[in-house]
């Protein structure tokens, strides 16, 4: 005999009922199954954001800080790596890139961040338009960023709500370049040289003359002219030519001072004075090798500095996210097994509406066999529609928390179904299957003349 029509008819008597139940199921699925996507998905997001960041050079310190600073841009106060201990870096063999991180200022929350040319290539594989900048007022902008080449902005100091931050007035910046989606919170960053983050903080710029090669020529030619004067002083000196010296040391020295007083960087970038390098958060380094990797490592691990694969920072966080994800699954389980019982418990109770009609039915022949199986489908297609609904559910609530979190972040995160979410599914619904089995051996095992009697 089939015995479907009885569960579908049951199904429609009491719609309300069983889609209560339903609801109750996928909601228990869904904690889980949101919980074990939306940590998968941060996990990965996490490790794409550090992909390009292969070691960190910085001072002795929290490195979870320093990752949250250079990496994710959340920005706390740190200590400064002295100039003279990461600018030996650049000449270091075992160095593929090395760029310095220096942070401090913002535009309407995009983070500004000063670093190298040769960083912004390598951090976005290319841009997507325009050049990265090539002197101290143009900033290449992330893919985020609600700025276009050509657009000016004036940054601000300091990170916060713009009207409360003090603005650097008259350092107009350009747009010159914008990156290629990254998939990281460098998406919202801007990106200028260095030396114009330093030179906005009246910091030394890194270069021994502030204003180029032609300062440096014309210092030279000063300073040729002088000593040259010098001895056209000292051979007309019997002359009496004094008032003449005089007046050409005094000319040449209002030109110098008023030389000195200018300080327009024109030099960005590498080579380095290791003398004018002020300090730093942080060290981004590319080794040429593995080997090169754990031997710089190794170097940089002083009393002054500390060097450490973000991928060490990451494991470790990733053992704790799974300490938590564990005791919470654990709460999600144990709420799973609250809600079958619960609703275990209810179909008992709507079992004993049913004694009569099935009584009824054995006393026309059907045999026990037939109530088992259809009060055991019953049970085990609102097990199964709860579960496939809890799937749905869960994946649509972890995709949104990945959109809120990659806008508050600018971490890319996309939360998918995989395995464990299918298993957590699938192991949901065979315990349900299993328990099933208790309401309709009860009414398997019931007396038609007791239950035809309502005893």
């Amino acid at each position: 005999m089939n015995p479907f029509p009885i569960v579908m008819a049951s199904l429609k008597r009491h719609w309300i009922m069983n889609i209560l139940f339903v609801l109750l199921i996928a909601v228990a699925v869904a904690i889980g199954v949101g919980l074990t996507a939306q940590e998968r998905a941060l996990r990965q997001g996490s490790a794409q954001a550090a992909d390009k960041f292969d070691i960190l050079i910085a001072a002795p310190g929290s490195q979870t800080e320093i990752v949250m600073n250079s990496i994710f841009l959340q920005h706390s106060a740190i200590n400064l790596l002295d100039g003279p201990y990461w600018g030996k870096l650049f000449d270091d063999p075992r160095v593929e890139i090395a760029a310095p991180l220096a942070f401090g200022d913002s535009w309407k929350g995009h983070s500004i961040v000063g670093s190298t040319p040769q960083f912004v290539t390598y951090l976005s594989g290319g841009l997507a338009s325009g050049h990265v900048f090539e002197t101290i007022e143009q900033a290449v902008v992330g893919a985020a960023v609600p700025l276009a080449i050509g657009d000016e902005f004036e940054p601000s100091h300091g990170h916060g709500p713009e009207e409360v931050l003090d603005h650097h007035h008259g350092a107009e910046l350009h747009v010159v370049g914008k990156m290629q989606p990254t998939g990281t919170p460098w998406d919202s960053a801007i990106i200028v040289a260095v030396e114009q983050v330093w030179d906005l903080h009246a910091l030394p710029t890194g270069h021994h003359e502030p204003a180029g090669d032609e300062h440096d020529h014309d210092g030279s030619e000063a300073h040729e002219d002088h000593e040259d004067h010098e001895h056209e002083e000292a051979n007309t000196h019997d002359d009496g030519d004094h008032d003449h010296a005089t007046d050409h040391d005094e000319d040449a020295h209002d030109h110098a001072h008023e030389h000195d007083g200018d300080h327009h960087v024109t030099r960005i970038g590498p080579p380095f004075d290791l003398d004018e390098l002020p300090g730093v958060p942080a060290i981004v380094v590319r080794p040429k090798s593995v080997a090169a990797a754990y031997t710089i490592r190794s170097d940089y691990r002083t009393d002054h500095s500390t060097a450490f694969f973000p991928a060490e920072v990451l494991v470790e966080m990733y053992r704790l996210l799974g300490n938590a994800g564990s005791v919470m699954r654990a709460m999600a389980l144990g709420s799973q097994a609250l809600v079958v019982a619960a609703i275990l418990a209810a179909i008992l109770a709507l079992m004993q509406l049913y004694r009569k009609q099935f009584a009824v039915l054995r006393a026309l022949g059907a045999p026990r066999s037939y109530v088992f199986s259809a009060i055991w489908s019953y049970v085990s297609l609102l097990v199964i529609t709860g579960a496939i609904c809890g799937l749905g559910l869960g994946w649509m609530v972890a995709q949104s928390v990945s959109r809120i979190f990659t806008a508050e972040t600018g971490m890319a995160m996309q939360a998918s179904l995989g395995s464990s979410e299918l298993m957590l599914a699938g192991g949901f619904v065979i315990i349900g299957l299993i328990l099933a089995t208790l309401p309709a051996f009860l009414l398997y095992r019931r007396p038609v003349v007791s239950a035809l009697r309502g005893s």
